[in-house]
């Protein structure tokens, strides 16, 4: 029995905190998968296969067919700042000008 004994679980079998517990690690994980393929760290292709030989998948925060829109790449950003990684912050703002240059402060 979890630590929340009075909490009710969901259909899943999980406890809301639990849920979101998940949730967080879920996004997490699908962000810094995102900051390694546009950051060219990693090929999306050699990703995926790195994940399938360990058993997971392979979690993104974007189509990586069609790239990351102008809102995701935003919400990457706020994400890196709530953690204070001003590098992949800059990183990432730089291909935001660069594929959306509209937004571009300069």
């Amino acid at each position: 029995m979890s630590q929340w004994e009075n909490e009710p679980e969901h259909e899943n079998g999980l406890t809301e905190i639990e849920q979101m517990q998940l949730e967080q690690v879920l996004l997490e994980t699908a962000y810094n998968n995102s900051y390694y393929v546009l950051t060219n760290q990693i090929s999306f292709d050699d990703l995926l296969e790195k994940k399938f030989d360990k058993g997971h998948e392979a979690v993104m925060a974007y189509d990586p067919i069609t790239g990351p829109t102008q809102e995701q790449l935003e919400n990457m950003i706020h994400h890196y700042i709530g953690f204070e990684q001003y590098e992949r912050c800059a990183k990432l703002q730089k291909i935001m000008d660069e594929t959306y240059p509209q937004t571009s402060k300069a």
